[in-house]
């Protein structure tokens, strides 16, 4: 694979770059990619040759404050998630077989993820179409 650069010289792509983002970060380059109709390996290029991007375009009200916000909401939620898991890890080590807590944890944790998934399909619906890259 390779890539032409300014100077009209074709140079080899052969490094593959990996990266970490949060769901909201990940869901801002992908609007930025469909903005910019781009791939995210043509983002990154572009990022490195020029520097900056200037498609940061929100619809719908949403701006980074409110991203900031959904991103907190969401670290809560995983947080709350993270302590039912320790409750039922305890409940487990210690041999405790009451159906009824089992059952509510089980509950529990399902509501939580339930309640994630449409906080982020929200969000999604809000930014734009992530799927469009």
């Amino acid at each position: 694979m390779s890539t032409e650069t300014k100077s009209g010289k074709k140079e080899t792509l052969d490094h593959v770059v990996k990266a970490r983002v949060t769901e909201l970060e990940y869901y801002r380059i992908m609007e930025i990619c469909r903005r910019l109709k781009m791939t995210p390996s043509s983002l990154i290029r572009f990022l490195l040759r020029h520097g900056e991007v200037h498609a940061t375009v929100y619809e719908n009200g949403v701006n980074d404050q409110t991203l900031t916000l959904l991103n907190q909401i969401i670290t809560e939620l995983k947080r709350i998630g993270n302590n039912i898991n320790q409750i039922a890890r305890v409940a487990n080590t210690i041999g405790l077989d009451d159906p009824v807590l089992i059952e509510n944890l089980n509950k529990a944790l399902g509501d939580l993820t339930e309640s994630k998934h449409l906080l982020l399909e929200k969000a999604g619906d809000a930014i734009g179409n992530h799927k469009a890259c």
